[in-house]
């Protein structure tokens, strides 16, 4: 979504020692953690499943995914990010993601993030590394390949 003057609205998403970058527009809601009831048969970066608006949606800990550092759920501060899917698939409308801090609503001008290596060896799902002004890194995630990743579990398939 591009604000007034070439700005774009992004949320930036509280890793352990990261921050995610995505687009404002595929975040549906920020809520507070709940504990997701497990399923044996998903991979363990799944975390399990939970209630949402009378949905059963797939948790995701995108540090797992990823290859990166986890850090334990840190009670009252960690917070589920509800995704809409790219492309509004029917067999996943939406996932979560697990976040260890509330998100916050950013502006961005192209112009002054500077793109960085596109992932390190190991790292999976992730687009980009970029610097943001104020000296502020974030991962761009590959939300393409971790929601068909998300599917594919979910589905029996992978």
């Amino acid at each position: 979504m591009v604000e007034a003057g070439g700005a774009l609205s992004a949320v930036l998403l509280p890793l352990a020692e990261h921050n995610l970058l995505v687009p404002a527009a595929v975040v549906a809601e920020v809520v507070d953690y709940v504990q997701p009831d497990p399923v044996d048969s998903w991979p363990a970066w799944l975390l399990g499943k939970f209630s949402w608006h009378r949905q059963m949606l797939p948790l995701v800990s995108v540090q797992a995914a990823m290859g990166l550092p986890i850090a334990p759920v840190q009670g009252r501060r960690a917070r589920i990010v509800i995704l809409h899917t790219l492309g509004g698939d029917a067999g996943l409308p939406r996932y979560a993601l697990l976040v260890t801090d509330t998100p916050r609503v950013i502006s961005i001008w192209p112009e002054f993030v500077h793109a960085g290596t596109a992932s390190h060896a190991g790292e999976s799902y992730v687009r980009q590394r970029v610097s943001l002004p104020d000296a502020e890194s974030a991962i761009i995630p590959d939300l393409d390949a971790l929601q068909g990743a998300v599917l594919a579990a979910v589905e029996g398939r992978a």
